[in-house]
């Protein structure tokens, strides 16, 4: 396999720098390097984070990767359990209450307390049951079922960001693992010229400055090198929190991103109202608090309470035969202070109403923001991506070909190399930065719509 043109500039630096310094007036021979001949070529050096094959789409691996961690995560097992809870509470609702039954010894000489010592004492046996208006069963299961009809749409928003907060740190952590492999050729490729330009100036070819920039280069890389690594494993542990995993567990990331092209224009209000779960949730609360006002006028209403009673009698006189006796009678309660307490429910729930009509409209704003930020952001990583790919860095290992034929017969000074070499790192970067920022702007699209914008429905 043909190695980069990255390695093969790294391995001519190296051979140059470690040649006698040339006379300024000597033109170059044809044994030496000009920019028209090829560079030497190294395929030990060869660094895979450097190339651009067509890398598979790992859209497929990070969605297993996320179906994980949504079955495994314990705090959306926690958010299941309260929803299935208030599922349970909303099959029950609307029952009306236990009938009573009562025994009464009732009718009885105070001095004696003797059923038979009075005509009138006797059993009596009594059932009672409160009645409730014909309305209110079917108010109290609205109102539950709406709660836990925004419940299970909470479970399905917290599901959603999860998702989106693994694919985010996936992609850092990518990110991370790329730039630390770009960041280590480099660093081999400084060791080499510091091997080189050593020697040449303990022969007194080159000056200590050009010593000691290399070793300020090399210090910087290795503490760079350092950070890419507390990041692998901050992220590393995010991740395994995420899924409930191992500490040790590990997560395979791609060698090489592609850029993840931007979407067309679409409607993505109308695809986050399809789609965003908090939007589903908000309108389950809008309806339960609307099944909530009915309710509370209904619990206005007087609430009667009917009863039948037998009481069974002992004592027979001559003139009373002592037949048992049936009574039957109904009370309803005086809206004294139950009026008030429902005006005011029926008023707060107005309120709550309100609200979360008022919590839906900041969504929208924010969904419809997000989403113009978002395309802002991956349009121009996408972008970006494309013209370092296509111009940046093909221009940048020009100019250090170029810079380091000149450099082997002093038509340029050893800044100019240094500076060709730090150029072409800092695009190398941001090539990397771009690219990975496309698959962020993926994962951030998919916690604001609901759905990744490929996925969705024109």
């Amino acid at each position: 396999m043909p190695c980069t043109p990255v390695r093969r500039i790294g391995v001519a630096l190296a051979l140059a720098l470690a040649m006698p310094a040339p006379v300024a007036a000597v033109e170059p021979s044809a044994s030496e390097p000009s920019a028209s001949e090829p560079l030497v070529e190294d395929p030990a050096a060869e660094d895979p984070a450097l190339e651009d094959p067509a890398a598979e789409d790992p859209a497929a691996a990070l969605s297993a990767l996320v179906d994980a961690a949504i079955a495994a995560n314990p705090g959306l097992a926690a958010r299941r359990a309260m929803a299935r809870q208030l599922s349970a509470r909303a099959a029950v609702a609307g029952a009306w209450p236990d009938p009573a039954v009562g025994l009464e010894y009732s009718n009885v000489p105070v001095d004696s307390l003797g059923l038979a010592d009075h005509p009138m004492a006797g059993l009596q046996v009594r059932i009672q049951q409160p009645l409730r208006p014909p309305a209110w069963s079917r108010q109290q299961r609205s109102v539950l079922e709406e709660r836990a009809g925004a419940a299970d749409a909470a479970v399905d928003e917290a599901a959603l960001v999860l998702a989106s907060q693994v694919e985010v740190t996936f992609w850092r952590l990518a990110r991370a693992r790329l730039l630390r492999r770009v960041t280590e050729a480099h660093l081999r490729r400084t060791e080499e010229l510091l091997d080189a330009v050593r020697a040449r100036y303990e022969v007194g070819a080159v000056g200590q400055s050009h010593l000691l920039r290399l070793r300020v280069l090399r210090d910087r890389l290795q503490d760079d090198i350092e950070d890419f690594d507390r990041a692998e494993r901050e992220l590393t542990a995010a991740l395994s929190q995420a899924l409930a995993a191992d500490r040790a567990a590990t997560f395979a990331t791609p060698d090489a991103v592609d850029t993840r092209p931007p979407p067309a224009e679409a409607d993505w209000l109308a695809i986050a109202e399809e789609h965003r779960p908090e939007i589903a949730r908000l309108a389950a609360e809008r309806r339960a608090a609307d099944a909530a006002v009915s309710l509370a006028r209904t619990d206005a209403l007087p609430d009667p309470t009917v009863w039948a009673g037998y009481r069974l009698r002992t004592v027979q006189t001559d003139t009373d035969p002592g037949r048992d006796l049936v009574s039957v009678g109904i009370s309803v309660p005086i809206p004294t202070g139950s009026g008030r307490r429902a005006r005011g429910a029926v008023r707060g729930w107005q309120a709550a109403a309100s609200g979360v009509d008022a919590r839906r409209e900041a969504l929208v704003d924010d969904i419809v923001a997000d989403m113009d930020a978002i395309l802002a952001r991956w349009r121009r990583a996408a972008a970006k991506a494309t013209t370092y790919e296509q111009q940046l860095i093909p221009a940048a290992e020009t100019t250090l070909a170029v810079t380091l034929a000149d450099f082997t017969v002093g038509r340029a000074d050893f800044s100019s190399l240094f500076d060709a070499e730090i150029a072409l790192l800092d695009l190398e970067r941001g090539r990397i930065d771009a690219v990975t920022t496309t698959w962020l702007q993926r994962a951030e699209a998919l916690a604001t719509l609901g759905i990744h914008p490929e996925d969705a429905r024109p």
